[in-house]
Order: structure tokens, then sequence, then C-alpha cells
């Protein structure tokens, strides 16, 4: 592939993942990075935009096509997710929408709440050339994949990411955990702000505890979970979450209803009952390629041939 991609991005300073993307795709694609369509380079060639962002990036993506006749990528984000609701069947948003060639999702619970936005016939076009790609993981965690470590079902060890300012993650894992307790278990909880900690922060966090317990997600929650499988550790993600849909439940650990503590403690008590084969799961799962950037970028690299639109 020998094209030319303008990456529209006004927060690719802030994505970590951002230059790793770049860095893999700058083989095949000659890379440009603007934050409007006003910082456009002049005197490029540009066979393509990408828009990484529906709210913030798509607009300009939409505009260069008007007035340039570039066809562009629409890469939506949890951010433009968690705005979906006030976005109006007329807004001109879904005008962004409408005339991507391509649309790509953070995960599948996005594509299931825009359907129930969009009209039959705008569904159908949308999802008809819509991907799902997923964020990736720094390098880190693959260069630190941790297999297996010892286990004591005597002493359960959970572990709860939470927002800055705290949330409602940790009053239902508590809950639960407390169910447990009347069962002669022992369980502690511990808590993490995962913005707080640095990677070497939280994996020593990770491999310190026997289950990333998330029964209601945080920001940027599928790498979390990402990470934490990485070290080994079965996860507890929300049912038609960001997460669910990855891998087959049971394999990776469970999906749990939402704010429900009674299956929350038995999902918590099968995975300690059957913690070695779980944990085996996990091993095969590495290198976790749905967020190794080396599968990510052939993805996109994928989503830019264009001509299959």
């Amino acid at each position: 592939m020998n094209i030319s991609v303008l990456h529209l991005y006004k927060d690719y300073r802030k994505d970590a993942g951002f230059p790793l993307l770049l860095d893999r795709l700058g083989t095949y694609v000659h890379n440009l990075v603007a934050e409007t369509a006003a910082d456009m380079p002049i005197g490029e060639e540009i066979s393509l935009v990408h828009a990484h962002s529906w709210y913030q990036d798509g607009p300009d993506a939409l505009r260069l096509k008007h007035e340039h006749g570039i066809p562009y990528v629409l890469a939506l984000t949890s951010a433009d997710l968690d705005r979906l609701s006030a976005f109006s069947l007329k807004s001109k948003r879904y005008d962004v929408l409408e005339n991507a060639e391509k649309v790509v999702f953070p995960n599948q619970h996005f594509q299931y709440a825009l359907a129930d936005k969009l009209s039959d016939k705008l569904a159908d076009a949308v999802f008809s050339r819509s991907s799902v790609i997923y964020d990736g993981i720094n390098p880190f965690w693959f260069q630190n994949l941790r297999r297996s470590k010892p286990v004591s079902l005597i002493h359960i060890r959970l572990l709860t990411a939470l927002e800055k300012g705290g949330g409602s993650a940790l009053e239902i894992v508590e809950k639960a955990a407390k169910l447990l307790c009347k069962q002669n278990l022992s369980v502690n909880v511990a808590t993490f702000e995962p913005n707080a900690l640095g990677e070497a922060e939280r994996m020593e966090m990770y491999r310190s505890h026997d289950m990333l317990v998330q029964p209601t997600p945080v920001n940027g929650a599928t790498t979390l979970y990402a990470e934490a499988l990485s070290q080994g550790l079965p996860v507890l993600y929300a049912r038609q979450g960001c997460f669910d849909g990855i891998f087959p439940d049971g394999t990776a650990g469970f999906s749990v209803a939402p704010h429900n503590a009674h299956e929350l403690a038995e999902k918590i008590l099968l995975i300690s009952e059957r913690y070695a084969t779980v944990e085996q799961h996990i091993a095969d799962l590495h290198p976790l390629h749905p967020f190794n950037w080396d599968e990510i970028y052939r993805q996109y690299l994928r989503v830019y041939d264009v001509r299959k639109s």
C-alpha cells in the first residue's frame, strides 16, 4: 500500500498509543498529523483522512471531503459513546457518520448502542462498512507477560480500579465480598486509580492479587482488562460492556450483570474453584492479539483500503 494518510486528531499528544500506531504504519503509509482541517499540510497529496474521534475530529474530516474531495475513515471513541445520548436524530454529527468510507468502533457495545439511535437505512449503511478495533496496550506488557503464579484458594485477593473520586464499583465489590465471607471464605478487596500509577506500579498491583473485579467500567477499561490478562489475572467485567464478547465467557473470566452483588459473588467463587484452568486459558490467549499493536496496524491497513468500500 502506497498512500498518504492525514490523521486528524486534536488529542494526539495525550494518546500514548498513537506514536506506536504511526510507527508500525510508517512502513506502508506516509503519515501526516493535524489537529484541525485548517492545519492540513500545504503541498502534500493526501489520499485519505483518518478522523480519530467522531465528535471532535469528524466534522473537520467532512469539511475536507466537501472542499477537497478527500475520503475519510472515522474512528469512534468511548468519549463519543458518552455523548451519544445528547445527539438528536437530526444532529449534523450523523452527516459525519453517513459520509465516512469506513467506520471503526472501539467495542461491540458501541455498535449496539448506536444501532438503537439510527434509522434502519442508516444503520445498515454504517454497519456494512464498519469494523471493531480495540485500543492496544503498551509493548511493556508483552515484554513482561506472566503466565502463572502461586495461588491460595484460602484467601481471595480482589483488585478493583476506581475513577478519581471513587464510584459505584467498590460498593458492589464489597457487597459481594461480604456475601462470600458469610460462606467462611477469606476475601480482601484492594483498589487503585489506574491513571495515578505508572506501568511498573500497575504491574505489581496485578501480580499481588488474584482477580481484577470490575462490575462497572471505568475510563480505559478495555486496556485495563488486557493489562491484567497479560499478568495472568482472570477478569470480571460488565455484561454488555466494552469488554464483553472479545473472548468467550469463561475463557478470560466472566461477565456479570452490573450492580448485581449476588451474581458477582457467584462468579468470584467460580473462578476461585477453577483458578488453575482459567489461568491456563489466559496463558493460551497470549500474545493477546486484539490488543497488540502489531495486529492493530494491520487491521487499519485493511480499513485504509477504501477501494473495497
